[in-house]
Order: C-alpha cells, then sequence, then structure tokens
C-alpha cells in the first residue's frame, strides 16, 4: 500500500519490518521557506522604573538611569552568546536543524526553598485538620462530619487535603470572570473569598487590565464590524445551535464551507470540523487506532491527547520531548520487539506531537522527527491548536516554520478557540481517512455540530489570514503577533527573569518555582492592571511552578512595553529574577585601577545625528539609555579586536551597533578633558523599511556631560567612567 492513504491507514499492518532493521525512504528535501530568524543579543538588563508603575495610562519614557547611583564603573561584556537550554532553541535558518540544547534544569536554591514551602504548607495543614478534628469531637454541632453517615467521602483525602488547604488559600488567582470581550483590554470582575475560602463572591466592581491571559493571537476575539454582519446572518439563518450530530442534521453549507476553507489552507485533500477542540483529539484517536496498535508520544503532550490515547485501547510509549533521537531509539526496538506477549507486529505506528506546547512555550522540532517516522514507515499526528495561524510566514503552522511539506504529515488537527476567535476543532488528511472519520468519530456522530455562527466566524478569519478578502489585514496581524512575542521575550530576558520556551511563539513562560509566588505574583499584577496567568501543580511539576504570558496582535508596543515595565516591578518585588547579575559590566577596582590610563567614557549625555536630524542621548551606568524624545533602550560595549563597539538595543527598534572612532589627530587614546575627540559611528536603520533606508548614526559626547565628571577628567570618587578600549 501506499503510506499515508486512508485504506492503508485503518486496514493493513505497519509495513515495518519486526527485525528492527528500517526500510530505505527519501528524506525530504530542505523546508521552502529557508529565510533567516532574526538573533537576538540579550545580554543587557531592562532597567526598572520606579516604584508605582500602573496601567492603563500610556507609559511616558523617563530618563535613562533616573534614580540610579552615577558613581558605578562600568566594563565591556564578551560577545554575547546563545542563549542555554530550552531558553534558546531558536533556529539559525527556518527549516534546518537546531542545535543540540540543554534540558531545563531547576536552580539548586529554587529547588529546595519551593519544597521547604510545600512541607511548611503541609505542616500547617495537617496541623489544623488535627486541631479541627478535635473540636469536631467535643463540639459536634459546630463541626459536622464531611459525609453523611454511611456514605464514602467523594474526594480522596489528601486531593480533599490539598483542595482546602492549598488551592482554596489561592483560588481568587484562577478562574477569574471578565464582563468584556478577551481583547487586548479586558474587564476582570471583583471578587471576594467566604468566611472559610470555599467559594467567591462577585462584588459588582471591574478591573480594567492589559490581557496578557488569553490565547487571542491575532485579536479575532473583538468584533470586527465587517465580520460582525455576516455571523450574524448566518445566525439568523441557520439559528444559534443546529441542536444535532453532523451525521444526522447538524451539517450546514457553512460547515461545508469551512471544511473546504480549512483544507485548502493546510495543504491537504479534506478535513473533518468537529465542535470542541479537545474533544478533537480525545474522540479521533480512538477511531483512529485500536488495540493491536503502538501510540509513541511525546511526553509533554497535551490532556486531550493522553485522554484519547488512553481511550483508544493501544499500547502506549513516551519519548523524551522534543528529541528525535529518544523517539528512534523507541521506535527502532518497539518494533524490533513487536507487541507484548505474542510478539505480533504492530497493525500501526502512529507518533503524536504538538506543534506549539503552550506550557513551555516550545516549539516542535518537527524536521528530524518526521525524517525519522519516514524511516521507520511510522504514521505522523501533528496537534496544531496553539500553532496554527500563529507561526509560519503566511499563518499555515509549525509545518511552514519548520519547513516540513504537508505531505509528510499523515494527521493534522488544529483547533479554531486560539487564532481564529471562535470554537471547536478540525482534523485534516487524506479523503479517506475523513470520510472514516466521519462515519467512526463520536466526535461527529454523538456530540452536537459546531454552532453556525461560530463556523461562519472561523471561516471569515481564515479568508482574512489567506488574504481572500482583498486585504493584507492577515498578514499584518501575523507580523505583529511575531513581533509582539519577540519584544516582549527579549524584554523579561533582559530584566533577568527564567524565560522557557523558543523565539516566535506566543507563549512566553516564565518561572515563579516557589508556591508563595504563585499567588504573590498574580495578585501584584491585577493590582497594577495586568490580568496574568499562573499555573501550578498539578499542571506543572511539583517545583516547576511558572506564570504563562500570552500575547496577540491586538497589543501595541505602548502596550507591552508598559507591561514589561510593571512585570520588571512586581519581579523585583516577588524576586524572581533568577537570572539577574548584578549592574551590567561593572568593572572590578583592581581592573580600574591598573587600566585607568585606557578607558574611554561611555556613560553621559551625547550629542546625536541620526539620519540628518539631531538629538540627544542619555547613557546611564544602570544599563538603559533614552532618547530626546522619549525612546528608551538597554546597551552594552563589547570589544573585538581593535574595535570597541557600542551596542543600543531599542525596546521598540532594530538594535544599532557603534564603533568608537579614532582620535582627530591620530594620537592615542587617553583620559584626557577633551571628550569630543572621542566619537561612535555606524550604520543607522529603521525598523519596517522595505528597502531599509541607509544612513550614519553619530554620536559625540556634549561638553561637560559625563556623569561623575569633574575638571581635570576625575571623578567625584577619583574613577574614571570610562571603558577599556585595547590597543
Amino acid at each position: 500500500g501506499t503510506r499515508g492513504t486512508g485504506s492503508d491507514f485503518f486496514s493493513t499492518p505497519s509495513v515495518a519490518r519486526s527485525d528492527g532493521a528500517a526500510p530505505a525512504r527519501t528524506v525530504a528535501g530542505e523546508g521552502a521557506n529557508g529565510h533567516a530568524a532574526k538573533k537576538v543579543d540579550t545580554t543587557a538588563i531592562l532597567h526598572k522604573e520606579g516604584a508605582g508603575t500602573r496601567l492603563p495610562s500610556a507609559p511616558t519614557p523617563g530618563k535613562a538611569g533616573k534614580g540610579a547611583p552615577s558613581s558605578l564603573p562600568v566594563y565591556p561584556a564578551k560577545s554575547p552568546g546563545r542563549r542555554r537550554g530550552t531558553h534558546s532553541k531558536s533556529m539559525d535558518v527556518v527549516g534546518k536543524g537546531r542545535s543540540q540544547v540543554e534540558e531545563h534544569t531547576v536552580p539548586w536554591i529554587a529547588a529546595l526553598t519551593t519544597y521547604f514551602g510545600y512541607a511548611v504548607l503541609i505542616l500547617f495543614g495537617y496541623l489544623r485538620d488535627s486541631i479541627e478534628f478535635a473540636m469536631s469531637c467535643l463540639y459536634p454541632s459546630r463541626f459536622p462530619a464531611k459525609a453523611p453517615d454511611g456514605y464514602a467521602p467523594l474526594f480522596h483525602d489528601f486531593q480533599y487535603f490539598y483542595t482546602r488547604r492549598m488551592y482554596w488559600r489561592i483560588q481568587d488567582c484562577f478562574n477569574r470572570p471578565i464582563s468584556s470581550a478577551p481583547g487586548a483590554w479586558i474587564d476582570v470582575m471583583d471578587r471576594e473569598k467566604s468566611a472559610d475560602h470555599s467559594s467567591m463572591r462577585v462584588t459588582g466592581g471591574v478591573t480594567t487590565a492589559l490581557n496578557l491571559s488569553s490565547y487571542n493571537y491575532l485579536g479575532f476575539a473583538e468584533c470586527d464590524l465587517e465580520m460582525r454582519d455576516e455571523v450574524v446572518h448566518a445566525v439568523r439563518t441557520y439559528g444559534v445551535a443546529n441542536c444535532s450530530p453532523r451525521t444526522e442534521l447538524g451539517t450546514t453549507e457553512v460547515h461545508r464551507e469551512l471544511e473546504e476553507c480549512i483544507a485548502g489552507f493546510v495543504g491537504k485533500e479534506a478535513a473533518l470540523v468537529i465542535g470542541m477542540g479537545f474533544a478533537t483529539n480525545s474522540t479521533v484517536l480512538p477511531a483512529m487506532i485500536g488495540p493491536g496498535g503502538l501510540i509513541i508520544s511525546d511526553e509533554l503532550n497535551h490532556s486531550s491527547i493522553v485522554n484519547g490515547a488512553r481511550g483508544s485501547g493501544a499500547k502506549i510509549k513516551v519519548f523524551k520531548h522534543n528529541s528525535a533521537a529518544s523517539l528512534e531509539r523507541i521506535l527502532r526496538e518497539s518494533i524490533a520487539e513487536g507487541q507484548p506477549r505474542t510478539r505480533r507486529p504492530w497493525t500501526k505506528v502512529l507518533v503524536v506531537v504538538e506543534g506549539l506546547y503552550s506550557m513551555e512555550g516550545e516549539i516542535c522540532d518537527l524536521k528530524p522527527i518526521v525524517e525519522v517516522c519516514k524511516r521507520y514507515r511510522a504514521y505522523v499526528y501533528v496537534d496544531e491548536a496553539h500553532s496554527i495561524g500563529a507561526l509560519g510566514a503566511t499563518g499555515r503552522g509549525v509545518l511552514e516554520h519548520c519547513g516540513v511539506p504537508p505531505e509528510d504529515v499523515d494527521v493534522m488537527m488544529g483547533t479554531f478557540t486560539k487564532s481564529f476567535g471562535s470554537v471547536g476543532g478540525y482534523i485534516a488528511g487524506s479523503r479517506e481517512l475523513v470520510e472514516m472519520l466521519r462515519r467512526a468519530c463520536p466526535g461527529s456522530t454523538h456530540a452536537c455540530s459546531m454552532a453556525p455562527g461560530c463556523a461562519k466566524q472561523a471561516t471569515l478569519a481564515l479568508r482574512m489570514i489567506m488574504g481572500a478578502d482583498g486585504t493584507s489585514k492577515g498578514r499584518d496581524k501575523i507580523m505583529q503577533l511575531r513581533r509582539n512575542a519577540n519584544m516582549f521575550r527579549v524584554g523579561l530576558e533582559r530584566m533577568g527573569c527564567e524565560v522557557l520556551g523558543d523565539m516566535d511563539s506566543p507563549v512566553v513562560p516564565v518561572m515563579l518555582y516557589n508556591p508563595s509566588k504563585i499567588p504573590a505574583f498574580s495578585r501584584e499584577c491585577l493590582e497594577r492592571k495586568l490580568a496574568v496567568v499562573v499555573v501550578g501543580f498539578p499542571a506543572t511539576p511539583l517545583i516547576k511552578s511558572r506564570v504563562r504570558f500570552c500575547l496577540s496582535a491586538a497589543h501595541t508596543e505602548e502596550d507591552l512595553i508598559g507591561a514589561l515595565k510593571v512585570v520588571s516591578e512586581v519581579s523585583e518585588r516577588v524576586m524572581i529574577k533568577y537570572k539577574w547579575s548584578g549592574k551590567p559590566n561593572v568593572v572590578p577596582q583592581r581592573d580600574l585601577n591598573e587600566n585607568k590610563a585606557h578607558l574611554v567614557n561611555v556613560v553621559g549625555e551625547w550629542d546625536a545625528q541620526h539620519f540628518g536630524w539631531r538629538d540627544s542621548l542619555n547613557i546611564s551606568s544602570t544599563g538603559r539609555f533614552a532618547r530626546g524624545n522619549g525612546d528608551e533602550g538597554s546597551w552594552h560595549v563589547r570589544v573585538e579586536g581593535a574595535k570597541t563597539i557600542l551596542r543600543l538595543e531599542w525596546d521598540r527598534w532594530d538594535s544599532e551597533e557603534l564603533v568608537l572612532q579614532p582620535p582627530d589627530d591620530g594620537g592615542v587614546v587617553s583620559p584626557c578633558p577633551s571628550p569630543r575627540r572621542h566619537t561612535f559611528k555606524g550604520n543607522a536603520r529603521i525598523m519596517g523599511e522595505t528597502p531599509p533606508l541607509k544612513g550614519t548614526f553619530t554620536l559625540r559626547p556634549r561638553e561637560g556631560g559625563y556623569l561623575g565628571a569633574s575638571e581635570g577628567g576625575e571623578g567625584k570618587d577619583g574613577h574614571h567612567f570610562k571603558f577599556v578600549r585595547h590597543a
């Protein structure tokens, strides 16, 4: 049979040999994309603004180094390297293989304090339970039994203990109701706890906050007037709901149109739309594979995949997250051993991965995984719930992002609940596969079909992304989402937070670790009008609690810059800057004394000439700088051979590098009181211009503008605020 056809997929056993030999297959070529991903330097640190930062008022950039000490010498940093571990798995070229990375490990001090925090919670929880038990024996009327006589308790002992003593104490951080559309800004309904902390009561007030919580990746959750009219027309024509499964009276022209649209968008022959995203995985997998089959799943796959795999009756094996080597080892061993006890060949082997892992913010390393599956004749099932619409140059998901042809993936699953502002999910594949699922999948034969209005909303969003509406709105949304996600991620890394995931991912997790920091971070952010999602056990491992920021194309750059300032302030207060290493480029006192004669001043006020217009630039020893018009950024200096390079990392524009120029008379650089002899020059750029404008960027130090400089070139404390320049 031919790999990937419907009849072969559901009737014939896998053609992989039981002796473990791998059949020869042609390896797919390089991806069609091939464009280079932007490398971002993360050595600078985002300077924390003064306390009391609030949203929603637009942030007003202030002077760089405001409130910072001016008597801090600085030292040139080494050239920035790649980020470590799961923080840096961005690919040099889209579609090319990525470098080998380390697995994320928890710092020992964070693990120790986290375990200690949980131990204290459990200890005091059992102490309170003991006191309550003693009081119930003395005063039974005031402390009734938890379960009626003769009935078994509904909850397991520890499960109920965890709910009462841990979850109830911080439940105000979860399940927050809103009273607005989940756009860039939302109205969060205020609540208060009951006396025993078991429930929350809505008070009637609302807090308007910046929304960094919703999966509204492309901003379709907010009302678009043109789309709204067509959605309302569909509701008036077909009703609010079909009240019937797809196989009975639940299929309309709107459903057929959506299936044709999504199949063409992802590059497959046909598609099946199901009314619930979670049910797409949990009901499709049991229909595709059963006893005698083998499912090999990534260890961090979503619970809907886990439930569907368990319900199928197939043998389940797990490979190490995002590791093609681990997958190949398990495939080879499984094919060689065959089924348990009988040693017969597997009826079929199905490898299940996600395009974007929402709890980790990581993009699937799909290309090597697909190559391994082709080599061993295993079918590939990709869950694109979070990646479709959000990744790829045209929003076609992880396949486009990684340069994998659609024909190399047998089953493509996705949802309309993230990027499309609707509900439901889809399965795309060969026509035989889709027709079989229409008859066998419980999500199609038993569950109510997708509401016609929601199906119309998803279709209109798809058409806009594809450009079929005759505008560039869809492409602009995709580009805006990528810019927002990368800018926010780099900002968090600069301020010293421990950030997980990959560049271009709209999900940006930051590690909290300690249980006490879960409610503290959430409450402090909401107090400053920032709505975030915090996640802890059992959704994550016990010691890997985190906050998960979700970016949207609806966010403006001003929104995100203001949010970064709030997060920096809260992170400082909650103490989660695990990667913060102090002030940037600090000079050891010994090096300062030995190299005083070779230092060149950078910290201070400068006259700037950028594309022919004149401006001012204030560089602070705290690692921040501010332009005269209010634009801000982070800076650092590095030495490459005989060049001293000043790198300016603008918060909202592309980075620029300026090279220290020799003195006008060709003499030796010295700490003389004539600062105009030392200038920086480089190429100027303006982000978004195609082709980019060419110009120069020149910095000349303003006379008397050095921080702490006094007559004779000495600082107030006798130190030179200079940078080492190699001869």
